[in-house]
């Protein structure tokens, strides 16, 4: 008869006899725990609980012992409170079970058997079976016995003899099912497989049963090889191990070995307990995404490519709008235009009145001879301006509160438009003392520059002239390159001349050659038997005249006016016309080659308030235009550059020479409003007594009788032809005039320098510290002096259109450039 150890010990579950036997012992024997040791030899689950009272509803078991392979699946034994708390976690259902359990086993009078979920049965008891663990049935043979736990203390327990009906690869799969069905494979944590569901055993990712979970994360899935294997895995084990991260998931790329196309893969990591031995383990789920990842490549694709047209619509639009914008107001600036045509005058777009009070009796005066009756206001007001003592009649009325008061202009700007038009100077302490210095000592040689002494004059400009035999001198403006011709040719009969490309090509020379080869080919030499040396030498001393170091006041611009005054003449009508005689023709000439003579880059104003020797020598009245005739005519009296020979008649002189003066004198802006008033009130017909007092008027035109107009209105319209070529840039092409404005800039900045170097107020726009400089008032130059002086001259000569059109333009040009607050 075999003890209940020695029963157990025979493995497998005991036999009826067995039991017999082993009741009839424990009816009256204790059992020590030295004598339950015996039983971690068995390959079984084998625990003594002693219960507190085995008829109690509420039991707190304790574990008196359990052998090493129920301690290896179910774990240590909870405490009291763990035990609880685990009672607690059971459902209902569950811990009804348990307790008709433990009412059935205290009540049998031998082993009890029976099959229950581990959970319900042994969760409260043993800390290693989780509520996350799968559920399994367990057989359980139970015995109530005797244990003697001391020398006189024999307590009632319950031997539990545990056998799980399922085996632990069957464990494995239930808990991989419970979490994903399928291509599932359980790894320990030391990276050994421990079971795969039969999708991942056939698929294409279990290639060997000997796989490890760090063969999942082989180099052929990275481009960079090993080492980015290494750090995905490592990344892997971190994740699921130590973060305990509820599912980790990590995509893998490779090139298949039979089509060569990428394919995709997807691996999902859980960390879970292995349901066997309850050590740590990973539920590994990967997949094919191939599919998947296409179908995200081809939505991005799309969605860029939507992007990308979505972004070429905006701009489309953005510039379908822009386009629009520009058409409006180029629809807006042409019907401007046309109003302007109809009603025969160009409206600037700032309102400002040019009218001189003569100007506004001759309009009151024809109203009346047209039948027309004037307003009592208006008759005012042209009373008030006349009998005022201080009124000029030949400037517009309040120039300088309109200049102040007008919204389009800063105060700077206006201030400028008011010095160039009117010389608004107030001579400063400074000024004073400058002249008091000059009348102290003796009187030095004068330059337009003080610090230009006379020794600094170039070597070069008469004594190389001196070198050259006569023969030499009249062969100088023939030596020209052919390509140099054709530019010459050029210059004769088109209004947006490269100015520049010619200097390029002829350097230091462009003004006297431009000027020989006009004389030359207008026939005055010939007809005038000019001494082509002389006029040779004359021309090459006054281009030495021009201080090519001033930005615009050089030889070029001088170039440029001379090429203008030609296309005014031989192609704007006026020599078709008659306006000018032979030696007039040859007189504009020579006023545009002469007509800043020796300028220093200094303007008028600069000269009269410090005192400038040349300002005290022509009282403040146009100095510089005064000096530029003045030097001009002294070279001309020399007998080595008299090219006028003995045959020219002194009435011929005298004409050309009157011509000159009134010519180059009417270029200072103090006489613009003067001189294009004077013009318009001689040359532009009033409108017909039928015509309403806005009607277009009928411009003179060629139709007009020259031979009885006076010389004095004649001397108007040379005047006229001078300051256009003046500024003639402003009907250059838009290239050419900003550069010239940009350089005009330049030389106001200059004065703007030296004004502060004597301790003067800096003129305005012309301190380079500032804001913007003298390009800031072109909108108010064209509006004010430009367009209204070029308008004129066209009304009166139809052929000198192009000349208009080409400062319309420019004028639009920085018209767009204001509205759009950038510089052109």
């Amino acid at each position: 008869m075999q003890t209940l150890p020695s029963a157990l010990a025979t493995g497998g579950k005991a036999t009826t006899s067995d039991r017999q036997d082993v009741d009839g012992q424990t009816e009256d024997r204790a059992w020590t725990l030295q004598e339950f040791r015996i039983l971690h030899q068995l390959q079984k689950s084998i625990a003594v609980v002693a219960y507190d009272s085995l008829d109690s509803s509420r039991r707190i078991p304790k574990v008196l012992f359990q052998n090493a392979d129920c301690c290896k699946r179910f774990g240590p034994p909870r405490s009291q409170v763990g035990y609880l708390i685990a009672i607690g976690t059971l459902t209902e259902e569950a811990q009804f079970s348990r307790q008709q359990w433990l009412l059935k086993a205290s009540q049998a009078q031998s082993t009890f058997q029976s099959h229950m979920d581990a959970h319900a049965l042994f969760r409260p008891l043993f800390s290693g079976i989780n509520k996350d663990m799968p559920s399994c049935l367990i057989g359980t043979d139970s015995k109530v016995i005797q244990v003697q736990l001391g020398q006189h203390q024999i307590v009632s327990a319950v031997l539990h003899v545990m056998e799980m009906d399922s085996t632990s690869e069957d464990l494995r799969a239930r808990a991989m099912n419970e979490r994903n069905p399928v291509h599932s494979m359980l790894f320990c944590q030391q990276g050994e497989l421990l079971t795969a569901n039969a999708a991942a055993r056939q698929g294409v990712f279990l290639p060997s049963s000997n796989i490890m979970f760090r063969d999942l994360f082989s180099a052929e899935f990275y481009a960079e090889g090993s080492e980015e294997a290494d750090t995905h895995f490592k990344a892997a084990m971190k994740a699921v191990f130590e973060e305990q991260v509820d599912c980790y998931r990590h995509k893998q790329c490779h090139k298949s070995k039979k089509s060569g196309k990428l394919k995709w893969a997807m691996m999902e990591m859980w960390p879970m307990t292995d349901p066997v031995d309850n050590s740590p383990a990973v539920l590994v789920k990967r997949y094919n995404i191939t599919d998947t990842m296409q179908s995200e490549h081809e939505a991005n694709v799309r969605q860029s490519s939507l992007q990308r047209q979505n972004e070429e619509l905006e701009q489309a639009s953005l510039a379908i709008q822009e386009e629009k914008e520009r058409l409006e107001k180029e629809a807006q600036s042409l019907a401007q235009q046309l109003q302007a045509v109809l009603n025969d005058k160009f409206v600037p777009q700032r309102d400002f009145d040019a009218d001189t009070p003569i100007d506004k009796t001759l309009k009151m005066m024809q109203t009346i001879i047209g039948g027309g009756v004037p307003t009592v206001q208006d008759a005012l007001d042209l009373r008030f301006i006349l009998s005022k003592s201080d009124t000029d009649l030949r400037q517009p009325v309040g120039l300088k509160q309109q200049l102040m008061a007008d919204n389009r202009l800063d105060s700077v700007v206006g201030m400028s438009m008011l010095q160039l038009l009117q010389g608004d100077v107030v001579n400063s302490d400074a000024a004073v003392k400058r002249v008091a210095q000059r009348h102290a000592g003796p009187t030095a040689p004068w330059t337009l520059n003080a610090d230009i002494q006379e020794d600094d004059e170039p070597e070069d400009s008469e004594s190389r002239m001196d070198e050259l035999s006569d023969g030499q001198q009249e062969f100088v403006p023939y030596c020209v390159m052919p390509y140099v011709e054709r530019l010459l040719q050029a210059a004769e009969k088109n209004w947006q001349f490269d100015i520049f490309g010619l200097a390029e090509a002829t350097p230091g020379n462009t003004l006297s050659l431009l000027a020989f080869h006009l004389f030359k080919q207008a026939g005055h030499v010939k007809k005038f038997s000019l001494d082509e040396g002389k006029l040779c030498r004359y021309l090459h001393k006054i281009e030495q005249g021009y201080d090519a170091g001033n930005p615009y006041h050089n030889s070029l611009h001088v170039a440029s006016v001379l090429q203008m005054t030609h296309m005014l003449l031989c192609h704007g009508g006026l020599l078709k016309s008659n306006a000018f005689a032979g030696s007039l023709h040859l007189a504009s000439y020579w006023s545009a080659v002469v007509h800043d003579f020796e300028h220093g880059g200094l303007n008028n104003d600069f000269l009269i308030k410090t005192a400038h020797p040349i300002a005290l020598i022509y009282n403040d009245q146009s100095p510089l235009e005064n000096h530029h005739l003045a030097a001009a005519f002294g070279i001309w009296i020399d007998p080595q550059c008299q090219y006028m020979t003995k045959q020219a008649s002194p009435e011929l002189v005298r004409m050309g020479r009157n011509c000159a003066i009134n010519q180059v004198l009417g270029t200072d802006m103090k006489k613009h409003f003067d001189i294009v008033s004077r013009f318009q009130a001689v040359f532009k017909k009033p409108p017909s007594s039928n015509a309403s007092s806005h009607g277009s008027t009928t411009p003179t035109g060629h139709s007009q009788d020259w031979t009885s107009i006076k010389p004095e209105d004649q001397t108007l319209i040379h005047q006229m032809v001078l300051k256009c070529a003046d500024v003639g840039h402003l009907a250059a092409d838009p290239k050419t005039h900003k550069r010239w404005a940009y350089q005009l800039e330049e030389e106001f900045f200059r004065q703007g320098d030296k004004e502060k170097e004597l301790g003067l107020p800096v003129s305005p726009l012309m301190d380079r510290q500032q804001t913007g400089g003298m390009t800031r008032s072109q909108l108010g130059f064209f509006g004010i002096v430009g367009i209204p002086l070029f308008r004129a001259i066209t009304e009166l000569f139809k052929d000198a259109q192009p000349m208009m059109d080409g400062v319309l333009a420019n004028y639009r040009m920085w018209e767009a450039a204001a509205a759009a607050s950038t510089p052109p």
